[in-house]
């Protein structure tokens, strides 16, 4: 009997399955280790300080191109909300100044501080011809 070669897909295949398995076995045996875990570690605590660092680096560059950088953003964005709360303040002094003197005009009373008409200055009158 003839003995039946595989076709070159099925060998290719065959090639590809023994090497994944390998490759599986292989990675399992470095996953499980400890020692993994602490180079995975390392690894990713170097990601991190390099990243800050770009992070830094690309604030350095903006401040010497006298472009506002990110701190420079947050810091505006934080004075800007100071800005708005005090805005917002003054505003509600000025409202609850507008409904004293709506209720001393109601009731016929000046407004505390008020002088009285013949005291106020009059500005001088100018007649034009």
């Amino acid at each position: 009997m003839a003995e039946q070669r595989p076709t070159p897909e099925e060998e290719a295949r065959r090639l590809y399955d023994e090497t994944e398995a390998r490759v599986a076995k292989a990675a399992e045996r470095v996953v499980s280790r400890e020692s993994f875990g602490e180079v995975l570690a390392m690894a990713t605590e170097n990601v991190v300080a390099l990243t800050r660092i770009g992070f830094e680096a690309m604030d350095l560059v903006w401040s010497n191109l006298r472009l506002a950088g990110r701190r420079d953003i947050t810091r505006l964005a934080k004075q800007i909300g100071r800005t708005e709360d005090k805005l917002e303040q003054v505003l509600q002094e000025v409202e609850a100044l507008r409904e004293q003197v709506d209720i001393s005009h109601d009731n016929g009373a000046q407004p505390a501080g008020a002088k009285p008409a013949s005291a106020r200055r009059r500005s001088p009158r100018t007649t034009s011809r």
